[in-house]
């Protein structure tokens, strides 16, 4: 049993401490969404000579959890490959890391925040005690069903 697991195990608040969807931020869903676009737009901005970063950060900074995770799906559908694979050898340093954890849902990020802040000598407790106290218990239960899932 993972450390995580056991962590979040101990964890339960009573009654319903559910957050307002406002507290998740202030993207909101685009008007002309087109994940199928997008998709094709990344496609070609990474088949390109150089590739274009301008075009792959605008495209995925500029849209909700949701439609990345739509357009990674269309992504793959029409690639038969996985966007964050694919953005892997293009991308590089920084902006392969923040691109990637734009790819994960957010319990996800979560799952593998929380791993990557107890791998290695020490434990970054800011980290744990940020992400744990600032969730929800559905959340909570949500990322530790992924613990066995995460990948750094």
């Amino acid at each position: 049993m993972s450390t995580v697991h056991e962590i979040l195990c101990k964890f339960s608040l009573d009654g319903d401490h559910s957050t307002p969807s406002s507290a998740h931020g202030p993207v909101k869903a685009y008007t002309n969404f087109d994940a199928d676009q997008d998709a094709w737009n990344i496609e070609t901005a990474i088949k390109t000579k150089v590739v274009n970063e301008v075009t792959i950060v605008n495209i995925l900074t500029n849209c909700s959890n949701e439609e990345r995770q739509d357009i990674a799906f269309a992504y793959q559908r029409r690639t038969k490959m996985e966007l964050a694979s694919a953005l892997k050898s293009p991308l590089s340093g920084h902006l392969e890391s923040v691109i990637w954890g734009l790819l994960k849902t957010p319990a996800h990020y979560d799952a593998s925040e929380l791993k990557a802040s107890m791998k290695g000598l020490g434990t970054e407790e800011d980290s744990l005690t940020e992400i744990i106290c600032s969730r929800t218990n559905q959340e909570l239960q949500e990322i530790n069903s992924l613990q066995g899932n995460v990948q750094d």
